[in-house]
């Protein structure tokens, strides 16, 4: 790591031990919410800049800098890292398809602290973006009326704007989505919470837009561009998000595990003297090894504008298996303490479970690894969105 990545990464883990391990027995009871505080606390760190440019009052620290964040602040709350990584998509997106008078815009607010969404996934279509019914027609003055229900939009009752995708032309064509900036406030915009049973503190709510008029320069880059919007931040910067979050949750559960055996005392022995208990702990830990090398890799590599689809996407797949697998084997050397709300594990386990569907479920991942793997494989997103940083560490 450079200086400046171990700066970022120690201020990380003072920032989960001082300011979010005391806020978590509040955050679990109150359930399903948008939490205010920790975010205004992030945002006036200029986490939210981490690979922005410093011409627009970011950080300018790259990929390996943002995991290492995430992996820091997941460590205390999955929630808590959920609510960071949803909001630097939009900004990674801004970053490379916003014109120069949009970066100048939006990109120095984001970096001092404004909350964004991604308003990609529909109730009805999933993953299928390209079917999406979410429609922007555009009026006679330029300007366009945005229309449409979008569901499992992380952050959605704490931004200030949200990066809608929309249909700007009928069929299936790559061209037919476009991507707009709509603030919170406009009329027609309107967001809704369904409860959930795990990420507490972390809104993941419904977005919902009736007849919303935004004018066309809130139109992101060009009519056209919103496939490049959704995929290409979710290839890029999404499914590396998702494996930073996980990987700092299966850290916690690998410390959880060591720290529970060490201190369950059987005839005068810790439980770590126990031959087999101790191989379950090292199956937990090369799982984690295993982890940590194949989500660094790709942040190194993006940082040196190197095309890694490939690596990008088997590290949202890796991260996430591992963690549960190592969830479900700390859940067994628990025994009925396992269950216990008293203890980290239960929480633990549930925050990893949430991270199946972000950024794409297994089975996508798998079916986009095929085709990377084909004969004619399709372009790199990658390739495209690729920004060389120069604070990086050299890579070999």
């Amino acid at each position: 790591m450079t200086e400046a990545q171990r700066a970022l990464r120690d201020q990380a883990a003072e920032f989960a031990e001082h300011e979010i391990r005391p806020r978590l027995e509040s955050m679990n009871a109150k359930g399903t919410h948008g939490d205010t505080e920790l975010p205004g606390l992030m945002g006036a760190l200029g986490w939210l800049g981490v690979f922005v440019s410093p011409d627009y009052g970011g950080l300018g620290l790259g990929h390996l800098a943002k995991t290492l964040l995430l992996a820091d602040v997941s460590y205390a709350s999955g929630a808590v890292g959920s609510t960071l990584q949803a909001s630097l998509i939009p900004a990674f997106a801004i970053h490379h398809l916003g014109t120069d008078e949009q970066k100048r815009d939006w990109l120095p607010q984001i970096s001092a602290g404004m909350w964004a969404t991604i308003a990609v996934t529909e109730p009805d279509d999933g993953c299928d973006v390209l079917g999406m019914q979410s429609s922007a027609q555009r009026n006679s003055d330029g300007s366009y009326t945005l229309t449409g229900h979008k569901t499992f939009i992380g952050n959605s009752h704490i931004a200030d704007v949200h990066l809608v995708i929309a249909r700007t032309a009928p069929g299936r064509d790559t061209s037919s989505l476009s991507a707009f900036l709509v603030e919170k406030d406009r009329p027609g915009l309107s967001v809704s919470q369904p409860p959930f049973d795990s990420l507490h503190g972390f809104s993941l709510g419904d977005v919902h837009l009736e007849r919303v008029r935004v004018p066309s320069h809130h139109l992101l880059g060009a009519e056209g561009d919103g496939l490049a919007a959704a995929y290409g931040a979710s290839v890029v910067c999404g499914r590396l998000n998702i494996a930073a979050v996980a990987l700092g949750l299966h850290r916690h559960v690998r410390d959880a595990a060591q720290a529970f055996l060490a201190n369950r005392i059987r005839r005068g022995r810790p439980l770590t003297d126990m031959a087999v208990l101790r191989q379950r702990l090292t199956h937990i830990n090369t799982k984690l090894m295993t982890t940590e090398a194949l989500t660094y890799r790709p942040s190194q590599l993006l940082d040196h504008a190197r095309p890694c689809d490939a690596e990008l996407m088997n590290a949202k797949l890796t991260s996430y298996n591992n963690a549960t697998e190592s969830a479900e084997e700390a859940t067994r050397l628990f025994g009925g303490y396992g269950s216990r709300a008293d203890y980290p594990l239960p929480r633990l386990a549930r925050d990893i479970r949430h991270l199946a569907a972000p950024a794409g479920p297994d089975d996508l991942q798998m079916l986009r690894l095929a085709q990377l793997g084909s004969a004619t494989p399709p372009p790199q997103w990658s390739a495209r969105f690729a920004t060389p940083y120069p604070t990086s560490a050299h890579i070999v």
